[in-house]
């Protein structure tokens, strides 16, 4: 598969690197996502490229100086007793500068912790002058933890930070070359890593890909959630734990905690956690403060580990047992359910994109009101325009025949208990579905998975 996007950070590096005076660069993000493929998009004839592993630090020197003797003839040749040692070294014979990138740079760290201390002074003591450092990891937690956080030794020394974040479903859509409807479905179980979308490639149909790739447990991306949770995230038992309840829908901080039997102030970090490495997400109500745990539901945010924790997880015993054919059945008749909450998720952030009568809208929230002894009321997009004139509120149904008169009518309903308390000069009405003829109609919009997948 060739490689997609990421156009502004190769333009990011390829600046810092061609600049008169040494960088030092961190990239990272999770495992799968395209951070090696980026880097070997911009190695040159002056790019030094080694990969770390779980060697000990001597094992790793020796590797790492045979990579530095296309500029430094015999540099494999001594050895050298520590990091500091080595880098000074590199820096003493260089005569012309390169690009030094280390990936997977916690491996390093776990065999040498001294190592960002080591950098550190380098970098603080101008001992690279003669090249510069790119530092890469999967391990989001620990490279945060190595320079992002403010007590660690490379805290604020570096002159960009690239968090590497999944792609949107229009590069699957090119990748795997579907059609929009077939893009938002495929989008449900891989997401946006580049790398499931090539084992995917690999097979004649998303229902063969999805069998031979996740529900068998000889299957490559069988456990990856899990190993995405023990490599992100610390003590990964409670994270997997609130994933699977999430995954079977306890999505309120009170369900979640009364399931595990702890405080839910007890949840408040590892639920941030698993926010801050994309794992998870708020779906705050329109309207309400972050602060109003009674109007805040948890959501997976990850496709494919959403995929895995309402499917794989409840089905263990039946896939360990050679059941597949059940649970296939079981996702079968889910799958409409499943999709639309997809669906539904990239047609709230599809909104941005909108531009109506000159007017652009913020990122859309859903908006819902249950009344005690009445059916819950629920708007599936609302979104204030950016100069908070207008507001936007709309439907997403993941049906190819809808009827739009009613779907209409139950909008202007719901749109009611909404109870404004601010005056908007418009309000606008977004209808949008996986196939369905695109035109505005004063002010109602009409919106396709044509839209949704640009």
């Amino acid at each position: 598969m060739k490689f997609l996007n990421r156009e502004i950070e190769k333009e990011i590096l390829k600046n810092e690197i061609g600049k008169e005076s040494s960088r030092f660069i961190v990239l990272y993000g999770r495992r799968r996502i395209g951070k090696s493929a980026l880097l070997n998009e911009i190695l040159g004839d002056k790019t030094v490229y080694y990969l770390a592993d779980i060697n000990e630090s001597s094992v790793q020197r020796r590797f790492f100086a045979k990579q530095l003797t296309g500029y430094l003839r015999g540099f494999d040749k001594i050895d050298y007793p520590d990091w500091n040692t080595f880098f000074e070294f590199i820096n003493q014979q260089l005569r012309d500068k390169i690009t030094i990138i280390i990936d997977e740079f916690p491996y390093l760290v776990e065999s040498s912790p001294e190592l960002p201390s080591v950098i550190q002074k380098i970098i603080d003591l101008k001992q690279n002058s003669n090249f510069n450092i790119v530092l890469c990891g999967s391990s989001q937690q620990m490279m945060q933890g190595l320079v992002l956080d403010k007590s660690a030794p490379l805290f604020g020394r570096a002159h960009r930070i690239i968090n590497l974040k999944p792609m949107t479903v229009k590069w699957l859509r090119k990748a795997i070359n579907l059609d929009a409807v077939k893009a938002v479905e495929e989008y449900s179980v891989w997401g946006g890593i580049p790398r499931n979308w090539e084992l995917r490639t690999e097979y004649a149909n998303l229902q063969d890909a999805i069998r031979e790739l996740i529900l068998d447990p000889y299957g490559i991306l069988h456990e990856e959630p899990l190993r995405l949770f023990m490599d992100d995230l610390k003590n990964a038992v409670q994270p997997i734990s609130i994933a699977s309840l999430i995954g079977q829908g306890a999505n309120k901080l009170s369900e979640i905690a009364s399931r595990l039997n702890k405080p839910a102030t007890n949840l408040y970090r590892p639920l941030n956690n698993m926010i801050e490495t994309g794992y998870l997400k708020k779906d705050i109500c329109w309207g309400e403060k972050s602060i109003n745990n009674k109007k805040t539901l948890y959501k997976i945010n990850d496709p494919l580990s959403r995929f895995y924790f309402t499917f794989v997880v409840p089905n263990q015993s039946k896939l360990n047992s050679s059941r597949i054919k059940s649970v296939e059945e079981e996702i079968q008749g889910k799958w409409k359910i499943y999709v639309s909450e997809t669906w539904e998720e990239l047609c709230r952030q599809a909104v941005t994109k909108l531009q109506i009568d000159n007017i652009t809208f913020l990122p859309a929230q859903r908006w819902w009101n249950q009344v005690k002894n009445q059916a819950g009321n629920e708007i599936d997009i609302i979104s204030e325009s950016t100069d908070g004139t207008c507001l936007l509120i709309g439907e997403a149904k993941w049906q190819r025949e809808i009827n739009l008169e009613k779907v209409l009518s139950e909008l202007n309903v719901k749109s009611i208990n909404l109870n404004l308390t601010k005056k908007y000069n418009k309000i606008y009405k977004l209808i949008m579905a996986p196939e369905i003829e695109e035109k505005d109609l004063d002010d109602v919009l009409f919106r396709n998975a044509e839209f949704v997948s640009l």
